[in-house]
C-alpha cells in the first residue's frame, strides 16, 4: 500500500529550466495555470517563451485578449510570446509544434494536463505528446528536457508542488490584467483558492503553491496517453470516446498462464470499449473467467491454429489480437476504431513498447526496462524483409483475414509476419503513431521471443522459412529498396548521432569549464570565509573596545557635567570680575577727582587762614 508521501508531495519542489517553454491553449491560461512558476523564472533571469494556441475569440475579442496576455506577462516581468491564432474551440488535433520546439530547444516545457476537460486544453496536450512519440529526430533534439503538466480547469494528481508564495501577488495581478475574462468569472479568486489548497500538504510558510505532474521525455515517449491520464488522475475516459463504435472482437491465445491471462483480459476491459473477447485455450487447464467466449482445444494445435479458431468463432466484423503475456493500454481499441471508421485500408496499427519483465521472489512482475522498438510507418518492401508490426497493435477486417486463408499452420514462429505479408499484397496499412500496447517479454513465462532470441539458429531458420514461402515476392529489387530506405534512415540517425555526439563533446567541454569555475568559486568562497572569520575576530575586538569606550564614556559624561558647571561658574566669575574692574576703575577715577579737589583746597588761602584760626583756638 502506498504511503501518503507517495500519493502527494509533502515538500516543495524547485522546478527550474534554463529555457522554459509554456504551451497555453488560450490567452490567460499561461498565468492562471502556471503564472507563479513563470514569474520565478523571469525574476531569476531565465529564458521564457510563451506560445498561445488559440485566439480566445469564443470569450471576447481576439485582439483584446492578445493585448491582455501581453500586459499580464509584463506584470510578471516580461516574456517573449507567440500567438498561433487558431480558432477558439477548434484547435486541430494535428497541430504542428515541431518548428517551435526545434527553434527554441527548451529544457522545461509546461503543457496543459491531458485530463483537462476543455477540448482545446486536451487537444493541445495530446498533440504535444503524440509529436514526441512519433518524431524520433525531435526527441533526439529534446531528449534531456522535462515536461511539467499543469492544471487549469481540472485538478491533477501532482508529483511536484512548487511554492509560489513569493510571487503570488504578481500572479494574481497578472490574471487581473485579463479584464475581459474577469467580467465572466472571478479567475483571480479561483486561482487563489486552488493555489491555497495546493499549499495544504506543504510546510506552514508555503501559503500558495502550484501543482505539476513532471515526466522526462524518454518516459513520455514510451508511455501511452491512457497510462499518462491514469497516472495524472483521470476519473473519466473522455478522450477514449469515438464518434461511432465499430464492432470488434479481440482474440486472446493462452495456455496454462492464468495470472497473465487475467491481466490481459483486465487490460482489454480497461478500454471501456464494447467489444467481444474470444479466449482460445490451446490445450491447457481451462481458465475460469466470466463474460468471455471460450474456445477449448483438448490438445495444443499450435499458435496459428489457436488464432484461426478464435477468428472463426468471432462474431464481429473487425478483429484485434492479444496474447496472454501482452497488455493493451486503455485507449488502444478506441484509437484503432477511430482510424478504421470509414477507412478503405486493409489494416490499421499503432505503436508498441517492448518491455522486459522478471518475476520477483513474491511472484510479482517487475519491469526491468522499456525499449521503444515498434514505431515504423507502413512500407510494403520493408515488411517483406523484416517484421516491424507486432500483432497486438493490429486491427483487421475478419473477412480479409479469412479470405487470405488465416494464419498458416506450418508456422509456429513468425506466423503473424507471414500473414501480414499476404495481407499487405491486398492493400495499404494505416499507421497510427501512438503508443497503445505493451509487448512483454517475461523471463520465466515461456515467452517465445525469450526462448528463441534474435540471432539464434531457430530465429534465423524461421525467417528463412518465411522468405522461402514468398520467394516470388522477395526479389532483389525488394531487398534493394528496403535496404536503401533503411540506409537512408540509418544515415539520418547517424547524422543525428554525430550531431548529438558533437553536442555531447561540447557539453563535456562546458561541464569541464563549469567544473573548473565551480572549483574556483569554491576556493573564492573559502577565501571569503577566511576573510569573514578574520573580520568576525576584528569585530569581536572592536566590540570589546566599544564596550570599554562606552564605560569610559559614562564616566566622562559625569565629568563633563561637572566641567560644564565649573565652566559656567568660571564664566559667571569672569563677568563679575569684569564688572568689578569697571567699578574699581570708576572708583579710582572718583578718588583721583576727589584728591584733586582736596589738593586745590589745601593750596587755597582760605584753607591756610582756617588753619591759623584753629591753632589760635587750641585745636590745631
Amino acid at each position: 500500500m502506498a504511503s501518503e508521501a507517495d500519493a502527494i508531495p509533502y515538500e516543495p519542489s524547485r522546478l527550474r529550466g534554463e529555457r522554459l517553454l509554456v504551451l497555453a491553449p488560450h490567452p490567460d491560461d499561461e498565468v492562471i495555470g502556471c503564472g507563479g512558476l513563470v514569474a520565478q523564472h523571469i525574476r531569476e533571469g531565465r529564458s521564457v517563451r510563451v506560445v498561445v494556441a488559440t485566439d480566445g475569440a469564443a470569450a471576447g475579442e481576439a485582439a483584446t485578449r492578445e493585448e491582455e496576455s501581453r500586459r499580464g506577462l509584463a506584470v510578471l516581468g516580461g516574456a517573449e510570446i507567440t500567438f498561433l491564432q487558431h480558432k477558439d474551440r477548434e484547435l486541430p488535433s494535428d497541430l504542428d509544434l515541431r518548428d517551435l520546439l526545434t527553434d527554441y530547444k527548451p529544457d522545461l516545457i509546461l503543457v496543459p494536463s491531458p485530463i483537462e476537460i476543455h477540448p482545446d486544453h486536451s487537444t493541445l496536450s495530446n498533440a504535444f505528446c503524440e509529436l514526441i512519440q512519433r518524431d524520433a529526430s525531435l526527441f533526439a533534439d529534446l531528449a534531456t528536457a522535462r515536461v511539467a503538466f499543469y492544471e487549469v480547469g481540472q485538478p491533477l494528481r501532482p508529483n511536484a508542488i512548487v511554492d509560489i508564495t513569493d510571487v503570488a501577488d504578481a500572479k494574481y495581478e497578472a490574471i487581473a490584467a485579463h479584464g475581459s475574462q474577469l467580467a465572466f468569472r472571478d479567475y483571480v479568486g479561483y486561482a487563489r483558492g486552488l493555489n491555497a489548497y495546493r499549499g495544504m500538504t506543504m510546510p506552514p510558510d508555503v501559503k500558495f503553491a502550484e501543482a505539476y505532474y513532471v515526466v522526462g521525455l524518454p518516459e513520455l515517449r514510451t508511455t501511452s496517453l491512457a497510462a499518462l491520464r491514469h497516472a495524472i488522475g483521470d476519473a473519466r475516459t473522455i478522450a477514449g470516446v469515438v464518434d461511432e463504435v465499430i464492432p470488434i472482437s479481440v482474440i486472446v491465445r493462452t495456455k496454462d498462464r492464468p495470472a497473465l491471462l487475467r491481466e490481459a483480459i483486465e487490460s482489454i476491459r480497461a478500454n471501456a470499449y464494447p467489444c467481444e473477447i474470444v479466449v482460445v485455450n490451446d490445450g491447457g487447464a481451462s481458465p475460469s473467467i466470466e463474460n468471455i467466449k471460450l474456445i477449448e482445444h483438448e490438445t495444443s494445435r499450435g499458435r496459428s491454429e489457436a488464432m484461426n479458431s478464435g477468428v472463426r468463432a468471432a462474431s464481429n466484423a473487425f478483429i484485434a489480437f492479444l496474447d496472454d503475456d501482452d497488455l493493451y493500454h486503455a485507449d488502444h481499441l478506441a484509437t484503432l476504431a477511430r482510424a478504421a471508421n470509414g477507412s478503405t485500408a486493409r489494416a490499421w496499427y499503432t505503436n508498441a513498447v517492448s518491455t522486459f519483465v522478471h518475476v520477483g521472489e513474491d511472484g510479482g512482475l517487475t519491469t526491468s526496462s522499456r525499449l521503444r522498438f515498434f514505431d515504423d510507418d507502413f512500407d510494403r518492401d520493408l515488411l517483406l524483409a523484416e517484421n516491424y508490426i507486432p500483432l497486438p497493435t493490429l486491427l483487421v477486417r475478419r473477412d480479409d483475414l479469412l479470405d487470405t486463408g488465416g494464419f498458416d499452420r506450418d508456422f509456429d514462429l513468425f506466423e503473424d509476419w507471414e500473414f501480414l505479408i499476404r495481407l499487405s499484397q491486398r492493400g495499404d496499412f494505416i499507421h497510427v503513431p501512438r503508443v497503445t500496447v505493451d509487448i512483454r517479454h517475461i523471463d520465466t513465462a515461456g515467452s517465445i521471443t525469450m526462448t528463441t532470441p534474435e540471432g539464434s539458429p531457430q530465429f534465423r531458420a524461421a525467417k528463412k522459412k518465411v522468405w522461402a514461402k514468398h520467394a516470388s515476392l522477395v526479389t532483389h529489387d525488394v531487398f534493394a529498396n528496403a535496404l536503401e530506405r533503411q540506409k537512408k534512415r540509418i544515415n539520418s540517425l547517424q547524422s543525428d548521432v554525430v550531431e548529438q555526439r558533437g553536442l555531447g563533446h561540447h557539453l563535456h567541454g562546458n561541464v569541464a569549464r563549469l567544473d573548473r569555475e565551480k572549483k574556483q568559486l569554491i576556493d573564492d568562497i573559502q577565501s571569503l570565509h577566511q576573510q569573514l572569520t578574520q573580520h568576525a575576530m576584528r569585530i569581536a575586538q572592536l566590540e570589546g573596545v566599544d564596550l570599554a569606550l562606552r564605560q569610559s564614556q559614562a564616566e566622562n559624561e559625569h565629568k563633563a557635567l561637572q566641567l560644564a558647571g565649573l565652566m559656567q561658574e568660571r564664566d559667571d566669575l569672569r563677568a563679575a570680575f569684569t564688572e568689578t574692574q569697571t567699578s574699581v576703575q570708576a572708583l579710582y577715577a572718583e578718588i583721583r577727582r576727589l584728591q584733586g579737589m582736596l589738593d586745590m583746597i589745601y593750596a587755597s588761602r582760605t584753607w591756610k587762614l582756617h588753619t591759623i584760626v584753629e591753632k589760635v583756638k587750641g585745636r590745631g
